[in-house]
Order: C-alpha cells, then sequence, then structure tokens
C-alpha cells in the first residue's frame, strides 16, 4: 500500500522491489505466493489516491482518475473523492477476485483441450491483439513487436543449441532474464520521469468522516456506474497486450457517454466512481491468461510470473490449477489484500497520505537502488549492471518515442515459447490435422480478422506507450 502511493511508481515497480525479498519465502513458496498477490491487490487500490490528492498518477492506471479526482480535491472535496475510490476499488476488487479465483479451477478443463497447436494459435492471436491496440501508428506497432521479438529470441537456439544474437557474449546464451527487462522497460523510466514533475503536498482533509460517507452514498447511488466501470476493467484485463490505463479510460468514456447531460473533468463524482474499479478487477482478469497461458495480460503480470518461477512455480503449465494449495492461495492474497487495504485506507487514510510529504527524490532513489540491487542477483557481476542499464536506454527510448512498452513485454514473453509451439506443431502435425482442429482455426481466423482490421481502420490503437 506504502508503494503504492507512491507517485510514478505502481504495483510492477513494487513487485520489483519485492523480487530482492523473494529468498525469505523459498521455505514455504504458498506464504510468498499470498505475499505476492497481496502486494498486487493492495498496489492496485493505494495507486489511486496519489491521482486524486496530487493531480499525478499513481500509476498508468489510475491516470484517468485524475481527470474529476483531482478537481474534487481542488474544490475541498478530498475526503469524498477518497470515500469514492475507496468504496469502489474495494468492491469491484472482491467482486471479481471471488469470481476469477473461485472458478480457477474450473478453468482447467478448458486447458485440456489446448495441445501444442492450439497454444501456439492462442499466442499467434495474442500477436496480433497486441499489434492492435499498440499504438494508432502502424509502423510503432511493428516496431514493438519486432524489438520484442528480438529480446525474446536472444539465448541459445533450442533447435540446435547455437547462439543466436549473443555478439559472442556468453553471459546473454541464457537470453535476457525478465527482472531486468521488466526495471529498464518500466521500473526506471517512470521513476525518471517523475523527477521532472513538481509534486504536490496533499491536502488537509477536512470533515473527513462526513465526507467519506458522502462518497460511500455516491457509490451506492450510481452503482450502475460504478459497475459498469469495473466489468470493462475486467475485458480489457483478459486481453494481452491491453491492460494498463486502457480500462481505465473506456470505463470514463463509457461514464461520460452514459451522462451527457452533465460536465466531466470539474470534478464531477460520477467520473471518478465510473473508473476507479476498472483498475482493480483489471488487475484480477490479467492474472487469468498469465496462469491458464502464461502470457501476461500486463506489465506486472510478467513480473508475478517472474516471481513465481522463483519460488518453483511455472505459470501456463495445466498441472498447476490441480494444485489446489495454489489455487486458495493465489485467490486468498488477493481477497484479503483487497479487504485489508480497504480497512485501513478507512481507518488511517489522514496519516497515510502523509508520506506525500517526504520529498519525492527521497523515497525514488531508494527504490531506484533496491531495483539495482534485485538486479544483480543473478550472477552479481558487472554483466548484470550492463543489462540493467542497457534495457533501461532501451524503455526511455521506447518510452520517449511513443512504441508501446506493455506490447514490447508480451512479446518478449511469448517469442520463445511461440517458436517452440510453432516447430513442435511443423514437426508433429500435417497441414490437413490442423484443419480439423476448431479451436486452432479459431484462434488463426480471429488473428487475421484482428490484422486485417487493424491495417484497414484510420483510428486504431490506443496509443498506450
Amino acid at each position: 500500500m506504502l508503494i503504492g502511493i507512491i507517485p510514478i511508481a505502481g504495483v510492477t515497480t513494487a513487485l520489483i522491489t519485492i523480487y530482492s525479498i523473494g529468498s525469505y519465502f523459498l521455505a514455504d513458496p504458498y506464504v510468498g505466493l499470498i505475499f505476492l498477490t497481496s502486494v498486487v491487490a493492495s498496489c492496485a487500490s493505494a495507486d489511486s489516491y496519489t491521482s486524486i490528492l496530487t493531480g499525478i498518477p499513481g500509476a498508468s492506471t489510475t491516470a484517468a482518475c485524475v481527470i474529476d479526482g483531482y478537481p474534487m480535491t481542488q474544490k475541498g472535496e478530498a475526503g469524498r473523492a477518497m470515500g469514492i475510490a475507496i468504496f469502489d476499488s474495494t468492491l469491484n476488487g472482491l467482486l471479481y477476485a471471488l469470481l476469477a479465483f473461485g472458478l480457477l479451477p474450473y478453468y482447467k478443463v478448458v486447458i485440456l483441450y489446448f495441445g501444442t497447436p492450439e497454444f501456439a494459435g492462442f499466442m499467434i492471436m495474442s500477436l496480433a491483439c497486441v499489434g492492435f491496440v499498440a499504438s494508432k501508428s502502424l509502423s510503432k506497432s511493428a516496431i514493438a513487436i519486432i524489438v520484442g521479438i528480438w529480446l525474446g529470441l536472444i539465448g541459445l537456439n533450442p533447435a540446435n543449441g547455437i547462439a543466436r544474437m549473443t555478439f559472442d557474449w556468453e553471459y546473454l546464451e541464457d537470453g535476457i532474464q525478465m527482472i531486468p527487462i521488466l526495471s529498464g522497460l518500466f521500473g526506471i523510466p517512470e521513476l525518471l520521469w517523475g523527477f521532472k514533475h513538481r509534486m504536490a503536498k496533499p491536502p488537509q482533509i477536512v470533515n473527513y468522516w462526513q465526507q467519506l460517507l458522502i462518497g460511500f452514498k455516491d457509490c451506492i447511488i450510481y452503482y450502475k456506474d460504478m459497475l459498469r466501470g469495473g466489468l470493462i476493467g475486467f475485458l480489457t484485463g483478459l486481453l494481452p497486450g491491453v491492460g494498463g490505463a486502457v480500462g481505465d479510460f473506456l470505463a470514463y468514456g463509457a461514464t461520460t457517454a452514459s451522462h451527457k447531460n452533465q460536465k466531466f473533468g470539474n470534478g464531477n463524482p460520477l467520473g471518478l466512481l465510473g473508473c476507479e474499479g476498472a483498475n482493480n478487477s483489471q488487475k484480477v482478469s490479467s492474472m487469468i491468461p498469465t496462469v491458464l497461458f502464461g502470457v501476461p495480460a500486463a506489465p506486472f503480470a510478467a513480473m508475478v510470473m517472474a516471481i513465481c518461477m522463483y519460488f518453483g512455480m511455472e505459470l501456463g503449465t495445466p498441472g498447476l490449477l490441480d494444485d489446489d494449495k495454489f489455487v486458495f492461495s493465489i485467490g486468498f492474497g488477493y481477497v484479503m489484500g483487497t479487504l485489508l487495504v480497504g480497512l485501513l485506507s478507512i481507518l488511517f487514510m489522514k496519516y497515510i497520505i502523509k508520506i506525500l510529504e517526504i520529498p519525492y527524490i527521497i523515497y525514488a532513489t531508494l527504490i531506484i537502488g533496491i531495483i539495482v540491487y534485485a538486479n544483480i542477483q543473478y550472477t552479481g557481476g558487472w554483466e548484470d549492471y550492463a543489462i540493467l542499464g542497457l534495457c533501461s536506454v532501451i524503455g526511455i527510448t521506447l518510452k520517449y518515442f511513443e512504441i508501446s512498452r506493455p506490447a514490447v513485454l508480451v512479446t518478449y514473453v511469448i517469442a520463445e515459447r511461440l517458436e517452440g509451439y510453432i516447430y513442435q506443431t511443423s514437426m508433429l502435425y500435417e497441414w490437413t490435422d490442423l484443419l480439423v482442429r476448431p479451436i486452432f482455426m479459431l484462434t488463426l481466423i480471429i488473428a487475421f480478422v484482428i490484422i486485417i482490421t487493424s491495417a484497414r481502420q484510420k483510428d486504431r490503437g490506443i496509443s498506450y506507450a
């Protein structure tokens, strides 16, 4: 929760930070899994507080909350805005966590229909989806996918064991690890970006309890807008590369479209409650393709994959859903994390936001130091620093030119596995065999339709860098 409140940082940065203490949980990885998912849930709720109180997004996923949330604070309604945020975040977080994780054991029935060709088809469809939403520019989408494939295929070719794209650097023969990729693409650029912006001090919240209750009442009265926002966030979170700010802004747009007679952007409570819960529900649904297929739907989900792998749990393997303790741990951590952060917010918000009075340079520098420490756990040599520096340069460059970093990340994660599935499919099946596999053909048709639609549409994508 404390990391979530820090401006700019977000859940991905929080997970990179806690990676450095991952060894503490190796004695009981299930405890680590509970800790991990509760961090995700807590950050999802706390990210909004900075957006509302200072006008600077706590993370990209809460950027839409600034539009009406910060004007409410400027009008002296910070307590009311916080009431909306707490109620909306907690309710949508709990609702979709119980729905998604409660049904998780039953999803393994779906996985039984997936063989090697079906996994290949799903990943091709994921790449097409990433290309469609990555940018309004077709060329920038192509660049994002190419960069992701390049990063993902560095190392030894699994088919013949020959090193490729390593520049004769033995360190790269095992490929580029996920931690420096995530740190370089998201952690370092976002924290450095925060240094450029003046950080506003949190306001003095007057009549806290009275305003808090008014915010709760707003959510109850306009529950349809609140639940619609959560549903939009949940649906967008299922799509690889679409997570992030997309669900928030789509939910905000749907709210404004539903109330055409009202003005937004001036501190309208409807604008805030219409998009606030999308962040939480998106976090939940992003976990589903990550757990089932090993395809992260959002940057934080890739970090979850890396930490779970460190714990000895490889996401995307069907047998994992047979582990009742795994399913319970992931659901329990998220539900309790959401519930507890909601209670903490209600009782201690006036004190918790004091962290925003600390100069940004202090805690941002501290987090950057912890991120660097997490990245040198691989070998401890100068190569770890060099790779982190290289990945950071790539991340800063992509952000500057507005090339989708989530698209690069998803492609990086998919690249090697997609190569393996395509190779196995070509070795084991004739093309006539694939024609009678309905799931494989359906995924290819969807991918083809997405690509054609993407190429023909003028107003395409969402330019989420």
